[in-house]
């Protein structure tokens, strides 16, 4: 019950970068035309499309913490503890001229932690919560197009709720690059963030550095595969368990496929697995699946 009660005050007390790690769709590479199938889901796009097209979208993560700070949660925490998380998005992108664009993420995130009851044997759930996070708005532009180079601005709103999302306003700002290689895109980006002040507790969080490369290539008409690497770094925490402090920093692998349903509706699936993962809360592995319909 007391390494229970620290995972509570830890939620709380980091909530900025237990989750941050989570991260939010790309974005805009869905619009570059119609029949445009090759593009990163996570990884930011410096490539560009024609002006006045827009793309909605609705993305499911689903994601099951079982690390606690770098280690496996079951060694911390008896009971077989799982805490699992499902994030709902909404995202829209404008692209305002050719080279201008203009996007919107809006999640909604349920939770639960659950855990074996030693006496009994039985499986419960003693910990639910859900509501609105932090809503990402982006803005893009593409300064350079051969290579192609851009910049991102990003805010996220200080909507999030406890344990989820940041009650301060975070700003990002990456810079993006796309190169083609053939039949295959190259997107990066490296980005670094912002935390704001958390109102309720008057402390900030530590800021968060980002680097993305993603590799993408049709596979047919209608068919198309992505690999991404994401890497995070988050700072030193402290442990509220036993004084000590530990560097968070996480890799994830990011296979996916992109399929064209009709022209203007796509379906994305991919696995977000993390062979490292140091965050005061961690993952081994998050599934994504989202629809983007075009609007021209």
């Amino acid at each position: 019950m007391k390494r229970f009660l620290y995972l509570i005050i830890l939620l709380t007390a980091v909530e900025t970068n237990a989750y941050a790690q989570l991260g939010a769709i790309g974005g805009i590479a869905s619009i570059q035309g119609k029949s445009q199938t090759t593009f990163p889901l996570f990884t930011l796009t410096a490539k560009t499309g024609q002006g006045g097209m827009m793309d909605t979208g609705f993305y499911v993560y689903y994601a099951q913490v079982d690390r606690y700070l770098g280690k496996d949660i079951w060694d911390e925490f008896s009971g077989n503890p799982r805490e699992r998380l499902i994030y709902k998005i909404l995202n829209a992108s404008y692209n305002i001229t050719s080279d201008m664009n203009l996007s919107m993420s809006i999640p909604y995130v349920s939770f639960d932690w659950g855990q074996t009851n030693l006496t009994t044997n039985a499986f419960y759930i003693s910990n639910t919560g859900g509501g609105l996070s932090n809503p990402a708005i982006r803005l893009m532009y593409q300064f350079l197009k051969a290579p192609m180079l851009a910049v991102y601005g990003t805010v996220y709103l200080p909507t999030g709720f406890e344990q989820v999302g940041s009650e301060g306003t975070d700003i990002e700002i990456d810079l993006a690059y796309t190169k083609e290689l053939g039949i295959v895109q190259w997107d990066s980006n490296a980005g670094y963030r912002y935390t704001g002040r958390q109102p309720s507790t008057n402390t900030k969080q530590n800021n968060i550095i980002v680097a993305n490369t993603a590799f993408s290539i049709p596979l047919g008409l209608s068919f198309s595969g992505f690999f991404e690497l994401n890497w995070m770094y988050g700072g030193n925490v402290e442990n509220l368990a036993n004084n000590t402090t530990i560097l968070q920093w996480k890799l994830d692998l990011v296979p996916g496929i992109r399929v064209s349903i009709t022209p203007k509706l796509f379906f994305t699936a991919s696995m977000k697995y993390a062979p490292y993962d140091s965050f005061i809360l961690g993952y081994h592995y998050i599934y994504v699946m989202g629809l983007d319909y075009l609007m021209l």
